[in-house]
């Protein structure tokens, strides 16, 4: 069973597949944290993924908002075991149309300088919780709720 996944994307918006997988591992006690920008580049894609924020965090998955800057790395590890590193975002363009591209790296000494990288990353971050989600503006829980139909688009 996994102990730990760790995730940095630019944009996150899974598809079905991905979301029930992150959620379920939550849920089972994995530690699932992701790095996301607190404000990409892409103003569509952050109000598509901020209607998935919820059920990440109802579920336990851990959001790190990246600040300052818009994070672009797409990248994962798994257990001090697994990597991923590449141009794939986790959304069905990035999946399915895109022509992107990760490498899958199964190397101790990889995922533990991933797992570095990922800590320096964190430490400009604020973690986002269910709370202070849960206290946004009405008229923003509303805008993301009309924009849930464009999500299969990306």
């Amino acid at each position: 069973m996994a102990h730990h996944i760790y995730m940095t994307h630019a944009y996150l918006i899974p598809d079905s597949d991905m979301l029930s997988a992150l959620i379920r591992a939550a849920r089972r006690g994995v530690d699932v944290r992701i790095i996301i920008p607190a404000e990409s580049n892409h103003i569509v894609a952050d109000w598509l993924a901020r209607g998935f924020y919820s059920s990440f965090l109802r579920a336990g998955v851990r959001l790190l908002l990246y600040q300052g800057a818009m994070v672009h790395a797409k990248t994962a590890t798994i257990d001090g075991q697994w990597s991923t590193i590449g141009t794939a975002n986790i959304d069905r363009l990035s999946l399915l149309g895109n022509y992107e591209i990760n490498v899958e790296v199964f190397n101790a000494d990889v995922a533990k300088q991933m797992e570095d990288l990922f800590a320096v990353d964190s430490s400009n971050t604020i973690e986002l919780s269910l709370p202070d989600w849960q206290r946004r503006h009405a008229m923003v829980k509303f805008s993301e709720t009309v924009l849930t139909p464009l999500r299969p688009l990306l």
